[in-house]
């Protein structure tokens, strides 16, 4: 058999698979067929272009470079163990926040001013959304010193409204109104009044003037009488009511006027006796008295620091009731050293009166 002859003889399968590779065909110079037996890329080009560097027990690594990298891990296997160091401390981190001993307080004063200010914030906005008008923030005073007032600012038309204010109140038995009141300036038919106090012998006979000018005076009249004298008998208990509404004009006065002193002429008085010869009844007027307050004096300055209803009851006692009244005593305590009797007299360098005043103490 010839080489041509074996060579077109067909071969069998494991024949063809038990050929040397260098007998086999190259696949690439297969022409095309349907198959698709030709491979579309090129074996070698999917090779790495360099060989990376040697490296034990790495892919591509050459035989010097698996030599040199043995001979480096005996080596690293035959040197000493390293002793270990003990291990330093670490350094404090820059960025580490830092905490003083006195954090604490500060965390707690910084709380408090917080919560204040919160319950501040809470309060106003409470009173703001309590008004009746948003845009306006009400603020509620304490109770006021008294249920009335004078309108006008102060002056005369104030004592004017003060007088008519209290003169009403105060009734006789009969229902009638006890006294007129008026008030103004402290002055007599707009002649200037200086208040001239005589002291008695005792306390050494001097003459005390008040000339400040910042006073007010009440003049009480009895009507229906040709004299001025209050209708009736005149009694204790008639006495002391008249002492108690003089007290109520000077605490009003001292209250809404600003005045220092507080003069109240009261009417004459009548004194009726017996005569020892005829034993018919007999008249006699008695000096005119007046009361003075004065804003400085301890009293006062006790009745204008609290309400008025706290000294003199809201209701005004009659005649008759005066001396079961809750402010009895309080009215008798206050005005028992502030009665005078009173005369005018001329000033004889200037235009001017003085009214002259001598303490009376009630027995």
């Amino acid at each position: 058999m010839s080489e041509h002859d074996i060579d077109d003889e067909p071969r069998a399968a494991d024949d063809e698979e038990a050929l040397p590779e260098r007998d086999r065909p190259d696949p690439r110079k297969r022409p095309p067929d349907p198959a698709g037996t030709q491979p579309k890329w090129d074996p070698d080009s999917l090779l790495p272009k360099q060989t990376p560097r040697a490296a034990a027990g790495h892919l591509w690594a050459t035989e010097a470079a698996e030599g040199e990298t043995a001979t480096a891990l005996s080596a690293v296997a035959e040197a000493p163990a390293p002793v270990a160091a003990p291990p330093a401390a670490a350094a404090p981190d820059d960025d580490e926040p830092r905490y003083s001993r006195y954090s604490a307080r500060f965390q707690f004063l910084l709380g408090a001013l917080l919560a204040v200010g919160a319950a501040a914030i809470a309060l106003l906005v409470a009173v703001v959304a309590g008004g009746q008008d948003d845009t306006k923030i009400i603020v509620k005073a304490g109770p006021p010193w008294s249920e009335w007032r004078p309108t006008a600012t102060g002056g005369v038309d104030a004592a004017e409204q003060i007088a008519e204010h209290v003169g009403t109140k105060y009734k006789l038995p009969n229902g009638k109104q006890l006294v007129l009141v008026t008030g103004g300036a402290l002055e007599f038919e707009q002649v200037p009044v200086t208040i001239a106090i005589q002291q008695p012998a005792a306390k050494g006979g001097s003459v005390d003037l008040l000339d400040d000018g910042a006073g007010v005076m009440y003049r009480l009249d009895g009507i229906g009488t040709s004299d001025g004298h209050i209708p009736g008998k005149a009694s204790p208990s008639r006495g002391l009511l008249v002492r108690r509404e003089a007290l109520e004009l000077a605490l009003y006065s001292f209250r809404y006027l600003g005045v220092s002193e507080t003069v109240v002429l009261f009417p004459p008085t009548v004194a009726e006796g017996k005569s020892a010869a005829t034993g018919k009844l007999t008249q006699a007027k008695t000096a005119p008295t007046a009361l003075l307050f004065r804003r400085d004096q301890a009293d006062v300055q006790t009745a204008l620091a609290r309400p008025l209803k706290s000294t003199l009851a809201k209701e005004t006692p009659s005649v008759g009731g005066i001396s079961r009244s809750a402010d009895a005593r309080t009215v008798s305590a206050i005005t028992s050293d502030k009665l005078y009797t009173y005369k005018l007299q001329q000033a004889n360098t200037d235009l001017r009166l003085f009214l002259v005043l001598n303490p009376v103490r009630f027995r």
